[in-house]
């Protein structure tokens, strides 16, 4: 929940955002300029409608990014409330005493059963939790971490 908090909170879009909106204003800036040199006569025609097309083009590229990173921060504001919220809930709820299916389905994506130790030997006990948002979690030998929970429960486990 940290990461997904951090992720949210981070303030890089913004900065990106307040580039583009310079970037915006800029060329906002030069499209004038080159209007008031047509009136002036310092320019062609045809150079200012080649330097326009350019300028919009650029302005128009602005533009979408800009909308594109307020979008991103929309999402990002909603999932750091979301995030606070969950936190709040879980706060106030009771300890699972019995396995769910439903939470287990709604925050794991995927389970591998078995695999390698450091010293790549085949490790038929460990389990990797692919939690949904791209975070995993691996238990290197889960059937040595059951036993010592089981026998602290009076459990004998083979």
């Amino acid at each position: 929940m940290n990461y997904v908090e951090e992720t949210a909170n981070n303030d890089e879009d913004i900065r990106k955002l307040k580039q583009i909106e310079k970037d915006i204003s800029a060329f906002e800036s030069r499209k004038s300029r080159m209007t008031d040199m047509l009136i002036d006569g310092t320019i062609t025609k045809e150079a200012y409608d080649d330097k326009l097309t350019e300028v919009m083009r650029k302005l128009h590229i602005c533009m979408e990014k800009k909308l594109l990173l307020q979008e991103s921060i929309g999402k990002q504001k909603d999932v750091g409330k979301r995030m606070s919220d969950l936190r709040e809930t879980l706060k106030q709820e009771d300890i699972l005493d019995e396995f769910d299916r439903v939470v287990f389905e709604s925050i794991i994506d995927k389970v591998y059963v078995g695999g390698y130790d450091e010293d790549e030997n085949p490790d038929p006990y460990k389990l990797t939790f692919v939690l949904k948002g791209n975070q995993s979690s691996t238990i290197p030998n889960a059937k040595e971490s059951m036993k010592v929970k089981n026998s602290k429960k009076g459990i004998k486990v083979s």
